[in-house]
């Protein structure tokens, strides 16, 4: 983090879908410092902040009105921060219960006590089943790098307990992503004012990705032509030029479907597809099982309208693809997310700025495994369970 004083007029935030400031600002007196941060939540936006700090407490938690990104908007989990972090009922000490599961009973006990009782826990579990009965179960939330990937990875590593595979959140699309594109590596969200054409896919951004909708909401003041693919009519949908509604779970029907009239019709950008791309030619072949028709009958989608937005696809320039997780989570989700990712590949959209997949930027960022975790100098993994699958690991299943 970053500290520094800010004038006393102090900066304003903003509202999502709006570049405008509220009409109220952030006053600040004399004696009052800023801590410049960023939101810990596991979110795509990494929200910028502003901690107002007075006599070593935190008086004031903003967004920064100076992220080219998040422009001072926080979301509604996000603003009351500080009502949580000074909330009376907020856990600070170690508690043991002394009652019956679910009868509320605790007493306070010492840290030492508690990491003390932890860890006889864990030997005798060590000394009766070996370390593999042990399992570390968490996920993101608020955990960053620090704490999700060094300070706990090493313990357990050392330790030599089981692995945890956690795959709760995207791992069928992220692995989709990267086989089809190599890369989780989605355009940067300014751009999307260029674009001519976007297509939100099983996706929400006004609710989940908020900070997205005004640089597309520019996109449309200029021209953009919005179509969302969605069974249901979320806030999103209904601001958008077109909404079409396949039936639940049939989107990679639809994208084959979209994929057969572009190769049909010649739609598709063969040049950039040699020199680019392998394969394409069994996904051409592929997609020719798809046809309009059939496709109408599996999504529930009239085939004209199909055939049309496969053309306004294949014809504007640029177009922009954007999906999220939710599009993922259900049986062949993984296939599915390979479809939509081939898509801006079939028109030669990868690369165009304003055009392309936005699904993720993850993987713009990378680090040293083996510096994190020290994984060489530890016993080996005895097992690895997936995190989907913890009632049949509790049961022996697996």
């Amino acid at each position: 983090m970053t500290r520094l004083q800010v004038h006393e007029d102090g900066k304003t935030a903003r509202r999502p879908g709006t570049l405008s400031p509220p009409s109220s600002p952030i006053t600040l007196s004399p004696e009052t410092s800023v801590i410049r941060g960023a939101c810990p939540h596991d979110c795509p936006d990494t929200c910028a902040t502003l901690v107002e700090v007075r006599d070593a407490r935190a008086v004031g938690f903003h967004g920064d009105p100076d992220h080219p990104f998040t422009r001072g908007w926080l979301c509604a989990k996000v603003r009351p921060y500080l009502d949580r972090v000074y909330s009376p009922d907020r856990l600070q000490y170690p508690m043991r219960r002394v009652g019956a599961k679910g009868s509320g009973e605790w007493v306070r006990i010492s840290w030492d006590d508690a990491a003390g009782e932890i860890a006889e826990r864990w030997q005798a579990i060590i000394a009766d089943y070996g370390a593999a009965a042990i399992l570390p179960y968490s996920f993101s939330g608020t955990l960053g790098l620090l704490q999700g990937g060094v300070a706990s990875i090493r313990l357990w590593n050392r330790m030599g307990v089981s692995g945890l595979e956690r795959s709760i959140c995207g791992a069928a699309a992220e692995t989709a992503v990267r086989m089809t594109l190599g890369g989780r590596l989605a355009p940067d969200a300014r751009d999307v004012r260029h674009s001519r054409l976007i297509v939100i896919w099983g996706h929400n951004p006004a609710s989940t990705s908020p900070h997205f909708m005004p640089f597309m909401r520019d996109a449309q003041r200029d021209g953009a032509y919005v179509v969302v693919i969605d069974p249901r009519r979320s806030t999103t949908a209904r601001s958008a030029d077109e909404h079409l509604r396949p039936r639940p779970a049939t989107d990679g029907a639809l994208a084959l479907g979209l994929m057969h009239v572009l190769f049909a019709e010649g739609l598709h950008d063969e040049a950039w597809l040699r020199q680019h791309s392998i394969g394409w030619e069994d996904l051409r072949q592929r997609v020719k099982e798809y046809p309009p028709q059939r496709v109408a009958a599996i999504t529930g989608i009239p085939a004209e309208q199909i055939v049309d937005l496969a053309r306004r696809y294949g014809t504007t320039k640029p177009a922009l693809l954007k999906f999220a997780d939710g599009i993922q989570r259900h049986g062949n989700g993984g296939q599915t997310c390979r479809a939509l990712a081939s898509l801006p590949a079939v028109v030669g959209q990868i690369g165009v700025r304003g055009g392309g997949l936005y699904y993720s930027t993850s993987d713009y960022v990378s680090w040293q495994g083996e510096a994190l975790s020290h994984h060489s100098e530890c016993p080996p993994e005895p097992r690895r369970i997936n995190m989907n699958r913890l009632g049949a690991a509790l049961t022996g299943e697996v």
